[in-house]
């Protein structure tokens, strides 16, 4: 599908108070299909099943982002890869035009602001004197551009980074938020601007950190960006702040080296008890086994998936609540990811503890 000059993209969803919270389960399967569940979460409440939202496609497809409503998606068309920006709500989807380069394309990420949108593709590693080079495509024009940012040199980066373990983008305050080498990547769209910080879990040996399952996110929550991470330790939330804020700590670091608040830190002990109400296959604490998926700063309510489950832990009480459970449907499954969206609609149902069972029968089915 060609992409119009100038055209305009209706909001399709908007950003949502903290108190509730939209996630989506992206089921893979080993044949290349994949189907797409939509849920409205209350305050930590059972999740809200959106049946109205649901897709499936037939087709092999990645989930690379997702934005005010918007998915960017990865796939082939015609033998020939290709991103999709597809929109949950009209069920319309444009594909991207061909870029020329594919093998060097380190992050990938999309920002939309209810009007037009952007995909913009981080080539790292690249001939230029950095290391690092931007391809963005831009629905006002239909087309690429590129160009390479004077103002930072890219971070070393491993020669294989596991998809599956990797950090989602985010899009928040009109700037894409990537995790790259151990640092966050932050690009103004407006200005085409680049910052680059240290993360807080960042040590001299993150080169091997990758073959690591520790489980990351990026997410956005009363207009601020935090990062949620597991270790060994346990789990951790941090604040980005702005310069203003970072003064009045009195870092010993300046705050381009570690512009980070701690908010929140909970030992692996505190989770043993609770986890096996959820996860009874969960005999003992593997990081990798904890995903974290969103935060809500004013609820204090921060989402984990699990295998098997997705549940809510209030940071103040302490408390675990179900949000959903999902199986694992015969040999053909392939893997189950989660990642929130800002995607809203009112015509959800199934309130309640949401368990999914594959394949749903309400789906229709499109091949993008």
């Amino acid at each position: 599908m060609s992409i119009m000059k100038n055209r305009s993209y209706q909001t399709v969803g908007s950003t949502s108070l903290d108190t509730c919270v939209g996630l989506v389960c992206h089921y893979q399967f080993e044949n290349g299909s994949s189907q797409f569940v939509f849920m409205d979460v209350e305050s930590g409440s059972e999740a809200s099943l959106n049946h109205f939202l649901c897709f499936s496609t037939e087709n092999f497809v990645q989930t690379l982002a997702s934005c005010n409503g918007l998915i960017l998606l990865s796939g082939f068309r015609e033998d020939q890869f290709c991103y999709h920006i597809f929109n949950p709500l009209t069920k319309h989807n444009v594909t991207i035009p061909q870029t020329k380069i594919q093998e060097n394309v380190s992050r990938v990420g999309l920002a939309f602001d209810g009007c037009q949108f952007e995909v913009v593709l981080v080539e790292a590693g690249s001939s230029q004197s950095n290391g690092l080079k931007l391809h963005v495509f831009s629905s006002d024009t239909g087309k690429w551009r590129s160009h390479n940012p004077i103002n930072l040199t890219a971070p070393p980066l491993p020669e294989y980074e596991f998809q599956e373990f990797g950090t989602p983008p985010l899009y928040s305050n009109g700037a894409i938020h990537w995790e790259i080498g151990g640092h966050l990547l932050v690009y103004q769209v407006q200005g085409s601007h680049f910052e680059l910080y240290e993360l807080p879990n960042y040590s001299e040996d993150w080169y091997w950190q990758p073959t690591l399952t520790f489980r990351r996110c990026l997410c956005e929550s009363g207009g601020r960006t935090y990062y949620c991470h597991t270790d060994f330790d346990g789990l951790h939330i941090w604040k980005l702040l702005n310069e203003h804020e970072h003064a009045e700590f009195l870092y010993y670091w300046d705050y381009k080296t570690f512009p980070w608040r701690l908010v929140h830190s909970v030992n692996h002990e505190m989770f043993m008890s609770k986890l096996q109400n959820f996860c009874y296959n969960l005999f003992h604490w593997e990081p990798f086994k904890i995903a974290p998926i969103a935060y809500s700063e004013e609820t204090q309510i921060i989402y984990l998936q699990l295998p098997g489950s997705v549940v809510s832990y209030n940071l103040d009480t302490g408390t675990l609540g179900p949000i959903c459970t999902y199986s694992y449907p015969g040999t053909n499954f392939n893997c189950c990811s989660f990642f929130s969206s800002t995607t809203r609609n009112a015509q959800s149902d199934t309130i309640g503890e949401t368990e999914l069972h594959l394949p749903i029968a309400e789906m229709d089915k499109l091949a993008l």
